[in-house]
């Protein structure tokens, strides 16, 4: 079920044959980990594409030893770190789990097994670094041109569950403002 809803996130609007959804399927391993629980540090290589099947995880670089958040997972989405794990270089940041979580992982090796024997597992994977790669640019497009209470707006409109389950700080430093600025914009609401 787990394996399958990971597939279907992949697949999209896209029609996959049944045999690529077997294989890919058979390779997905499930991993449970607990909250806090770093899955990727900055320097290693990332060998897996992730499904939050459960929980919530956050993307960030340490600075001055305080975490900034680039990106955070939700349950549903596929979480992969897109330089490391397609290039297989050493990541620029960290993955951590936030809370207790159910994730489904496939590796390197399988995804690469998989584009050599069905070439449209392909284009499912050219469409996951389309849809990321314009979410980055939506993001650097929102930090650098709306005001920091049109960045919190958006914030609660398009992704609440960051909002209910991390906290004010990191917020803040997503939104690129600081603790003192979220809140006065927090008790203009």
């Amino acid at each position: 079920m787990e394996n399958e809803r990971f597939f279907n996130s992949l697949a999209g609007t896209n029609k996959p044959s049944n045999e690529l959804k077997t294989q890919f399927c058979k390779m997905v391993e499930k991993e449970i980990r607990p909250k806090n629980h770093t899955i990727l540090k900055a320097g290693q290589i990332c060998d897996n594409i992730w499904f939050l099947a459960q929980g919530f995880a956050m993307a960030y670089i340490e600075k001055e030893d305080r975490k900034i958040p680039y990106c955070f997972w939700n349950e549903n989405e596929v979480m992969v770190p897109v330089n490391s794990f397609f290039k297989q270089v050493p990541a620029d940041g960290f993955i951590e789990i936030m809370e207790k979580s159910t994730l489904m992982a496939i590796s390197y090796r399988n995804m690469k097994q998989l584009s050599a024997n069905f070439p449209e597992f392909n284009l499912l994977m050219c469409h996951l670094v389309e849809d990321m790669q314009y979410a980055s640019e939506k993001r650097i497009f929102n930090l650098t041109s709306i005001s920091a209470e049109e960045r919190y707006a958006l914030l609660l409109k398009e992704a609440p569950f960051i909002v209910r389950k991390t906290s004010v700080e990191l917020i803040a430093t997503y939104l690129g403002v600081s603790r003192k600025t979220l809140n006065r914009i927090r008790a203009k609401k």
